[in-house]
C-alpha cells in the first residue's frame, strides 16, 4: 500500500458546542463542513480547515478514542486485502458512504488508521 496523502486528522469530543468553539474560535480555524441539525446523523460531525489539512471533530468517540489519521489510498479494497496479507489487523472491513470508501486498520501498538479514498478522487 503507499498512500497518496493524508486526507484528515479527526478527533472524538465529549461536547461539540465547547470543540467547535475552541477550534473556530480559539484556534481560527475555517469551518469547511458545519454541523448537520440537532438530532440528525451529521450534528455529532464537523470539519475544519487548517491551512490545507483537514481536521474532523466527531462526538462518536466509540469510532476512535483517541484521535484518527486517514490515509489517502487509490482503492480502499484492494488496500485492506494488501494489509490483511502482512499480518495487519484489520478493526473495521471497508464501508461506503455517500462521499467516499474507509475501513479502519491498526498498527502494531493499536493506534487505528482510516484508509481512505473520497469518491470524487480528490486526496489531501
Amino acid at each position: 500500500m503507499k498512500p497518496k496523502a493524508v486526507d484528515f486528522v479527526s478527533y472524538s469530543v465529549s461536547d461539540m458546542d465547547r470543540a467547535e468553539a475552541f477550534y473556530r474560535d480559539v484556534l481560527g480555524l475555517d469551518v469547511a463542513i458545519p454541523r448537520g441539525e440537532p438530532g440528525t446523523r451529521s450534528s455529532g460531525f464537523m470539519e475544519l480547515e487548517a491551512g490545507g489539512t483537514t481536521i474532523s471533530l466527531t462526538a462518536l468517540p466509540q469510532l476512535h478514542p483517541n484521535g484518527i489519521v486517514a490515509l489517502a489510498v487509490q482503492e480502499v479494497s484492494v488496500a485492506v486485502e494488501e494489509l490483511r496479507g502482512q499480518g495487519v489487523q484489520i478493526l473495521m472491513e471497508p464501508i461506503e458512504t455517500p462521499d467516499c470508501f474507509m475501513a479502519v486498520v491498526a498498527d502494531p501498538d493499536g493506534n487505528q488508521i482510516l484508509v481512505h479514498q473520497r469518491k470524487d478522487g480528490t486526496s489531501g
